[in-house]
């Protein structure tokens, strides 16, 4: 009854012995897996915080987004906000007040332009290269309508079948 028992007890430390040099080989390995966005973007920041880059959250300023501009309504001292295009605030003096957005808010106006001419100026790669209007559309529609066609057509050396044989 002692042998088996011997046995047993041999086998169990030899088990352990190859599963402690097995996990130290992977240690040794030093595998680590891939970091996520939020990890890398959070990285980053600490970074850029300990380098005393950007601001006290460590965001670059150019990521860094203005508040949204604000209007109050002088007549009723509603506050809405300033868009490029103002469509809240000119139906709120047209409907409510039926006056101009200039008596309701003023300088609304002035911002709305800056707004649109900063966004002008701020186009990058392909929206800086490519056209706007309608010129640019109606040639991306011909591209598209030739494609369709060719498509329809087979293509060059395509055979129509007819029927079943």
């Amino acid at each position: 009854a002692i042998v088996p028992f011997q046995l047993l007890l041999a086998f169990i430390s030899d088990t352990l012995l190859h599963t402690l040099q097995f996990s130290d080989a992977i240690e040794a390995l030093d595998l680590d897996m891939p970091e996520s966005h939020k990890a890398e973007n959070a990285r980053r920041k600490k970074q850029n915080i300990a380098a005393g880059i950007g601001d006290e959250n460590g965001r670059l300023p150019p990521r860094i987004k203005a508040g949204a501009k604000m209007a109050r309504c002088i007549l009723c001292q509603v506050e809405l906000k300033i868009t490029k295009s103002n469509t809240e605030l000119k139906q709120h003096s047209e409907n409510k007040h039926g006056k101009t957005i200039d008596i309701c808010f003023p300088g609304a106006e002035a911002i709305s332009a800056e707004m649109k001419n900063s966004v002008a100026g701020g186009k990058k790669g392909k929206e800086a290269k490519a056209g706007s209007g309608k010129a640019s559309k109606k040639a991306t529609k011909e591209n598209l309508d030739d494609l369709l066609m060719a498509g329809m057509a087979g293509g060059p050396g395509a055979k129509k079948k007819k029927g079943k044989k």
